[in-house]
């Protein structure tokens, strides 16, 4: 890691305008990580800017934006056709296919920062991947430690969020280095009460959930399927139900499937026990060891078909 972050570092040392990029349809660890970056890096005394999301559906992410702007911080978005940079630092993938912007790829200098399993079309840069790490922002807090760089504490607050968000609760991926850095951002000022109010969600959006999870079959010892029904849904909402099923006793791993309005969305889960990746993979998806999701262009009987197939397989 320390020769990652030295070469990353001399590269900022050297260019003059940084531009930050995370996956398309962002969550608060890609684009919250890129955002706390983006301080870090003014403090380096360079010009820094965000390639502006497309799409902001993630109600979490949304609240952070809405704290920071009412704090004053100002966040550097631009749109990618007014981009102009020379270096290129792409958070939460490392696959060229999810990014927000292929034409910003166009940038020559190219660091990547990553904690889910490789699979797909990996982006051509220099890589820090670790599917050990619980987050994209824990890699983040520690090249801002390395660096011995402070910013803002409303910035370690949302870096914090990311960190307990992508953990879900500090409970998964989660390694002693990690509350090394949880404790590093609580000491530089992250607020848990502000944390707490950003990850709160809207009764009805929970309560739905449980309606649906009320439904769901064991499919294989204690592998569970959850099935959304016909109305169209988001990838966050399969991806909570996935979450929330792992909750239970005797739940090993969880499957949630529902349908968009061009596809089917599919979230796996476990408590680190069982690969659900290489299931995702299988459906043409990807992620890491205990978190994965696919988008498949199936039926949504087809694709049930398919998840049982592998679960059974495996």
């Amino acid at each position: 890691m320390k020769k990652f972050f030295d070469r990353l570092k001399n590269s900022i040392d050297k260019h003059d305008r940084i531009v930050l990029m995370t996956h398309s349809v962002p969550d608060l660890d890609g684009l919250g990580s890129a955002i706390a970056f983006s301080e870090i890096v003014k403090k380096m005394g360079k010009e820094c800017f965000i390639v502006a999301p497309k799409k902001l559906i993630n109600k979490t992410l949304n609240k952070a934006i809405v704290y920071l702007e009412d704090a004053g911080k100002i966040i550097p978005f631009k749109y990618e056709k007014a981009i102009n940079g020379d270096l290129l630092v792409i958070f939460d993938t490392c696959e060229d296919n999810l990014v927000e912007s292929l034409d910003i790829l166009s940038i020559k200098d190219k660091f990547i920062i990553d904690h889910h399993s490789k699979c797909g079309e990996l982006i051509n840069g220099d890589v820090y991947h670790d599917d050990s790490k619980s987050s994209t922002a824990e890699i983040v807090c520690e090249f801002m430690n390395y660096l011995n760089i402070k910013i803002d504490s409303i910035y370690n607050t949302v870096l914090y969020a990311g960190m307990y968000q992508d953990s879900k609760g500090f409970i998964l991926k989660t390694m002693p280095r990690t509350f090394l850095m949880a404790s590093y951002l609580l000491e530089n000022g992250a607020n848990i009460k502000i944390c707490h109010d950003l990850l709160r969600e809207p009764m009805e959006s929970v309560v739905g959930r449980y309606d649906y999870i009320k439904k769901c079959k064991k499919i294989y010892k204690n592998i569970y399927l959850c099935v959304l029904d016909d109305r169209e849904c988001s990838s966050i909402t399969v991806a909570k139900v996935a979450d929330e099923m792992l909750k239970f006793e005797e739940v090993d791993a969880s499957i949630a499937v529902g349908k968009s309005e061009s596809c089917v969305l599919v979230s796996a889960r476990s408590c680190d026990n069982i690969d659900v990746c290489s299931w995702m993979i299988k459906l043409g998806g990807g992620g890491h060891f205990g978190a994965a999701a696919a988008k498949v262009n199936d039926s949504l009987d087809e694709v049930i078909n398919k998840i049982n197939d592998i679960v059974r397989g495996s």
